[in-house]
């Protein structure tokens, strides 16, 4: 993996490149949280060459972080062109992406090394609620069989469960839906990694096995329902049983590594001195 400086550097000289014209100046602390969220979201493309960085598709590509601040990137291209030409002002904003993404670079390292499970099952299984459904009575409290599970960092995550699904079950496109999920204050969140798979109405049981991999340091839940119609009618006779309910979590190892096990670090100094090297506009 790259060095971070290298991602944070490339991903401004690009934005510098793309630059034009004038209008709303974006507020240094947006500034920052838009700079870092682009990070957070997207580091892999920021290792891309310069010919794709300084395409003329960039901005658009990251206009749906820049949007979900409130902002256009017509007004994120003036600002830093602003503050490009400021150089105390984008020293500041260059002070406090740096904190942002090495306090996150921590706080991975953290998540990515052996961790105790908080659970008061013994072998580990954050499976949540009961351990058997029989819809045809639990519908009252759970309708669809919805979870709601915290993630424990960065890993795989692998959940498995059977389910009996009878002939005679008037659920409509019966299916289960698991994804990871973190919010964006929009109404459906963000939702990542998703599986929906129908069911078979036959009356055997039918086992269920994935795992999902988290790489994404927003994500804050596995979730789902295991029991979804694909609508919200609420009317209708359920004849489904759901039973072995086990979701475990294997931490990653840690990817980005120097000198050993150390892993690289992001300081101020390091980044202004490649800042200098980008083209004045």
């Amino acid at each position: 993996m790259r060095p971070l400086t290298f991602k944070i550097t490339s991903a401004i000289a690009a934005f510098i490149m793309l630059s034009c014209g004038n209008g709303y100046i974006i507020p240094e602390k947006d500034m920052v949280k838009i700079l870092s969220k682009i990070y957070l979201t997207d580091g892999i493309t920021l290792t891309s060459t310069h010919s794709n960085l300084y395409g003329h598709d960039s901005i658009a590509y990251y206009e749906p972080i820049i949007l979900s601040f409130g902002y256009t990137t017509a007004q994120f291209d003036s600002s830093i062109k602003y503050y490009s030409k400021r150089t105390e002002k984008f020293d500041n904003i260059f002070d406090k992406v740096v904190l942002e993404l090495t306090r996150l670079q921590d706080k991975e390292k953290l998540q990515s090394e052996p961790t105790n499970i908080d659970s008061s099952d013994p072998n580990g299984n954050l499976w949540p609620l009961k351990a058997q459904w029989d819809m045809a009575i639990d519908h009252t409290t759970n309708p669809f069989l919805g979870f709601d599970i915290p993630v424990q960092g960065l890993g795989d995550y692998t959940f498995s469960f059977d389910a009996q699904i009878f002939p005679d079950d008037e659920a409509v496109n019966a299916r289960h839906y698991i994804f990871f999920y973190f919010d964006d204050n929009t109404p459906v969140g963000v939702r990542e990694n998703s599986i929906l798979t129908p069911y078979t109405k036959d009356g055997n049981v039918h086992s269920y096995s994935y795992t999902f991999t988290l790489k994404n340091l927003q994500v804050t839940h596995l979730k789902g329902w295991l029991y979804d119609n694909g609508s919200n009618e609420n009317t209708f006779k359920r004849h489904a049983n759901f039973s072995n309910f086990k979701v475990t979590y294997t931490p990653s190892s840690v990817e980005s590594k120097q000198d050993g096990n150390n892993p690289q670090k992001v300081t101020k100094r390091e980044l202004k001195k490649l800042i200098k090297d980008i083209p004045a506009q």
